[in-house]
This record gives C-alpha cells, structure tokens and sequence, in this order.
C-alpha cells in the first residue's frame, strides 16, 4: 500500500480550502441571483397561470387560458408590431454612431481623452435625468429643437405629441443613451486589434478604406456580434424613456411590449394577464438570441 506524502496531503488541503473559500465567495452572488431572478419568474410562470378577481384574489387555476387571451388581443399584437419598429430603428442607429465614436478615439491624438469622456457621459447620465433633459429639449412650445428650427426659418415640429414622429424620436433619445457604452466595447475591440496585421494590410496597398472593410470590420465582427445583441435586447425591453416621454402615447404609438405588460399590470389590474405578457417577451428574447448566435454567429472571424 502506497501512502501519499505530506506534501501531496498538504496540497490537497490547501486545494480544498482554496474551494471552500472560493464556493463562500460565490454563494451571495448565487443566492441573489436565485432570490431577485429565479423567484420572481417562478411566480410569474404561477400566476400567469391562474386568474384573479380586481384585487389579485380568488386565485383559480385556468391552465394556458391568460396565453390564449394574451395571443388573441390585437392590442399585444399592436405593441409587438410597435416594439421590432422601435428595434429596427435603435439597434442600427446605435450601432453605427458607437462605431463612428469607437474609431475617432481609436487612435491616440491631443485631446482624445475628452472625446472619451465625452460619449462615456451619455452612459452615466441617469435614464430619469437623460428624459426630463430631452423632454425640455424637444418641448413642442419652449424647445430648444424647435426654437433652433424656428431661427432658420422652418416649422416647428411635435416630436413627442405626433404619433409619426414620436416612436422615431424616442429611438433617437434611445441610441443617444446607449452611444456611450457601445462605444467603450467597439474601442476596446478596435484596441485588440494586431498592429502588424494593418501594417501589413498597407504594405500591401491597401488604402484606409480597404483596410476598414477587409481587415479592421472583419477582425472586429465579434465585438460587433456581442455589441449587436446587447442593444438589440437593450431595445425590445426600453422602458424607463419610454415612460417618463410619452407613457406609451400619443395614441398607443409608443406602447411596446414591455409597456403593454407595465399598463395592464398596473392600470387595468389584470396581473395574471400580464404575466403571461411577460413571459412570453422573456421567452420571445430568449429564442432571438438562440437565433442570432446560430445565423450570424457563423459570419464571425474569431482571430
């Protein structure tokens, strides 16, 4: 019989103290994860189950009865329509203002930290104080906008109070808010960037412009990737801007989903309803991002 040495016992303690140390490290995070998280959908998914009289009593099981309702209503469809308009506009919006950000500060020149400092302020900026700004901003009387419209000789417009204009502007305010972050990421993806690799990319010829699209825009797909998805999600579930603008007006034109769920939780009291709402917008993002990761995860080049 082979007996370990004292080392390998001494090793083999240490390991399992390092674990134990580590596990009592993790466990808070778990345990938040699992209270704030796990709990809240676990009682969405029963409560959506059920149906309740106006003050949330008499609970009563009535299976997939809420989804029914739920996919029946052409208000939800309305406010899913109304959502992927709101994504379509923000997601490519944002993106391309975070990139044109990223590669002015990509390069280090005098005075680049400030532009740095510039669109990481839109990030700090809470989302309360960033609404009543743009609320005063886009004011349809006393706005700055309009005022600035009105001295070049144009018409002032009703950004927030046209159901044209008002989904169209909030992606506006929405990528304005989110410029800031997704240019840190796109940044930090240009920085990862190999220098030998454009050296030799000029050497061979190729102009700035051939650059960006056949090295620069290849070699940062899966910073863009990520980007992407990350403001996509960001845009189907906006709400704070949404609520403090408009409250999902003028005539239902800026009510998404999330909004829809907010509004027949709270004013209509129908909570069951709207957890059923909310659950299948959990639902729904979840098999976007499956999508996302098996279609355009293959276009990407991982160095």
């Amino acid at each position: 019989m082979v007996r370990a040495s004292p080392s390998s016992a001494r090793a083999r303690a240490h390991r399992r103290k390092e674990e134990a140390w580590a596990l009592g490290l993790v466990l808070p995070a778990i345990g938040l994860f699992f209270l704030f998280y796990v709990v809240p959908l676990g009682q969405a998914v029963w409560l959506s189950l059920h149906q309740e009289d106006l003050f949330g009593r008499d609970l009563r099981y009535s299976g997939l009865e809420n989804y029914r309702q739920v996919l029946a209503d052409p208000a939800f469809w309305k406010s899913v329509r109304t959502t992927l308009l709101f994504a379509l506009m923000v997601v490519p919006l944002e993106l391309l203002l975070g990139l044109l950000a990223a590669l002015l500060v990509w390069r280090p020149y005098p005075g680049v930290a400030f532009f740095r400092t510039l669109f990481f302020l839109t990030t700090a900026v809470p989302t309360a104080v960033a609404a009543v700004a743009w609320g005063w901003f886009l004011h349809p009387v006393g706005g700055y906008l309009n005022h600035a419209l009105k001295a070049l000789g144009l018409s002032p417009q009703p950004w927030l109070t046209s159901p044209e204009l008002a989904l169209p502007t909030l992606a506006v305010v929405t990528a304005w808010a989110g410029v800031g972050f997704t240019a840190i990421l796109l940044t930090a993806g240009l920085q990862n960037i190999p220098e030998e690799v454009l050296e030799a990319a000029s050497v061979d010829g190729a102009g700035p412009w051939t650059r960006f699209w056949r090295v620069v825009l290849p070699l940062l797909s899966p910073t863009l990737f990520l980007v992407g998805l990350l403001v996509l999600l960001k845009s189907l579930t906006a709400f704070g801007q949404i609520h403090l603008l408009t409250r999902g007006g003028p005539m239902e034109s800026t009510t998404v989903w999330i909004y829809r769920v907010y509004q027949d939780a709270f004013f209509n009291f129908r909570f069951a309803y709207a957890a059923s709402e909310g659950l299948l917008l959990f639902l729904f993002l979840v098999v976007l991002a499956a999508l996302q990761f098996r279609l355009l995860g293959r276009r990407v080049h991982y160095a």
